[in-house]
């Protein structure tokens, strides 16, 4: 039987909730606890619950998000994407998460965002609908007598969420690559379970905030571990100034985890830079790398117009791309005085790229000149691939929000 698929507000939790549970939890014991908390969920906002029925029996579920993404210094209309799932009794019969994606993608589209971002358990199941990877990320474990020394006056316990939390978190969110404005249902939802940790911020004289973090502690390998679930910090010295902050609490903890993105070089601010190949005798920091965020490209046109470019930027190329639902977007790109102006075109292209590599391209994630060497994409025209380059320059990609 075909699916009908309809959009819900959290009045719609007890069904939704259920919904969920059937496709994420353990027990159906579990099931009025995700009712409950989509009920008190401040995160949906409007009609953001998809519902996908069969015989008037709920299947599949998604929820969709209303969000701004800052891509080099302007914000973005952006999707985000959470909770897409099929009932546990109806996996890979009839194409349920194949039809609930689709129905995603003309909402982002009919709400008239450019972009679509959600944080996969998969990344090759979101590649078939265009999604590609745009992220790395750097989660470090440093030995707290390992961190830097220095004062740490003007740290103290936060509460809430107040005027100087928020704009810290928004100055290091408009300053970096494709990270997430947080809405307020979204500081409601996630400061509501801050009191399973600490909260301290560095309180600068003029009452600002340069820096926040949220912790909790864990055990990792029978050692007391500061887990930092949550920062921001608008400089590397705020940073550092928290790297001190955490060294003070060593007669207690043994080590403090964080995650930055991944071209940022934390060893640099440690007393020992090392990061070693092999098991040494002495405190020294260890980094993991993976990755996280996948975006798609909603509306190439809108993105590349709002696109704030290197002053060197100058040329033109046409790039086309092969979309997942079969078709192809063919656009050209001028690019002068600091800006780019992309319109539709049916000329043949320069670049020719899937959306899913498109989007790690325009995003700042991968060079051209790298994926071309890589075979991910074609170029018909000497120094089209070096041209686009030019999103690559900047910070890397990364994502502090969890959707």
């Amino acid at each position: 039987m075909s699916l009908t698929l309809s959009w819900h507000g959290r009045e719609s939790a007890e069904e939704a909730g259920r919904t969920r549970a059937l496709c994420y939890a353990p027990g159906a014991r579990d099931i009025p606890a995700f009712q409950e908390r989509l009920a008190n969920d401040p995160r949906v906002a409007a009609d953001d619950l998809l519902l996908a029925r069969r015989d008037g029996v709920a299947v599949g579920t998604a929820t969709s998000y209303s969000m701004n993404m800052w891509i080099r210094g302007r914000a973005f209309p952006c999707q985000g994407v959470a909770y897409v799932g099929t009932v546990k009794t109806c996996r890979r019969s009839g194409g349920v998460a194949s039809q609930v994606m689709g129905e995603v993608l003309r909402r982002g589209r009919q709400r008239g965002q450019v972009l679509s971002a959600l944080l996969p358990f998969r990344a090759s199941f979101y590649e078939h609908f265009g999604y590609g990877v745009v992220e790395r990320r750097a989660t470090w474990a440093i030995p707290l007598v390992a961190l830097p020394g220095g004062p740490v006056d003007g740290f103290e316990f936060l509460e809430g969420a107040d005027d100087a939390r928020r704009a810290c978190r928004q100055r290091m969110v408009q300053a970096g690559q494709c990270d997430i404005e947080r809405t307020a249902g979204m500081w409601t939802h996630w400061t509501r379970q801050e009191d399973e940790g600490f909260v301290v911020g560095d309180r600068q004289p003029d009452g600002s905030l340069a820096s926040w973090f949220t912790w909790s502690i864990e055990t990792v390998n029978g050692k007391s571990t500061v887990e930092v679930d949550d920062l921001a910090f608008d400089s590397p010295q705020a940073l550092l100034r928290g790297l001190r902050f955490f060294g003070t609490l060593r007669d207690q903890y043994s080590a403090v985890r964080l995650t930055l993105p991944a071209d940022f070089q934390l060893n640099r601010l440690l007393r020992e830079t090392q990061v070693p190949q092999r098991t040494v005798a002495h405190p020294a920091a260890a980094v993991e790398l993976f990755t996280r965020l996948q975006v798609r490209v909603l509306d190439h046109v809108r993105l590349l117009n709002g696109l704030q470019l290197p002053p060197d930027a100058r040329g033109a190329l046409i790039v086309a791309v092969a979309e997942s639902e079969g078709t192809t977007s063919t656009f050209i790109v001028y690019l002068f005085s600091c800006r780019a102006l992309a319109t539709e075109t049916s000329a043949p292209p320069d670049v020719e790229c899937a959306d899913r590599h498109w989007a790690a391209i325009v995003l700042g994630d991968l060079r051209a000149t790298t994926a071309t060497e890589m075979g991910l994409i074609k170029v018909h025209r000497t120094g089209a691939a070096k041209l686009l380059d030019t999103p690559a320059t900047g910070p890397a990609p990364f994502c502090n929000e969890s959707l």
